[in-house]
């Protein structure tokens, strides 16, 4: 595939699954994979529920940061410290 076929994919992607997310297509060991990045749990969790395992020939997977929704949780919690 070309870049310019890439691009179109991943505008159509975004169109379809929504533009709260990052998407990327990386040639992984399935095969060419759109790798969805969608910033934190719970919405990678709603992601997960939308998006087939094969999408337009590339497989698909969801991915988040977990160090950095921790981080956000302890600054959370310091905020409500009632002392």
């Amino acid at each position: 595939m070309t870049l310019k076929n890439d691009d179109v994919l991943l505008l159509k992607a975004a169109i379809e699954f929504g533009s709260e997310c990052l998407y990327n297509i990386k040639d992984g060991g399935l095969g060419r994979t759109l790798v969805i990045d969608a910033g934190n749990s719970v919405r990678a969790r709603e992601m997960r529920r939308k998006i087939p395992t094969f999408w337009e020939d590339l497989y698909t997977l969801v991915i988040y940061n977990a160090a950095a929704e921790t981080e956000e949780d302890e600054d959370e919690e310091w905020l409500y410290d009632p002392a």
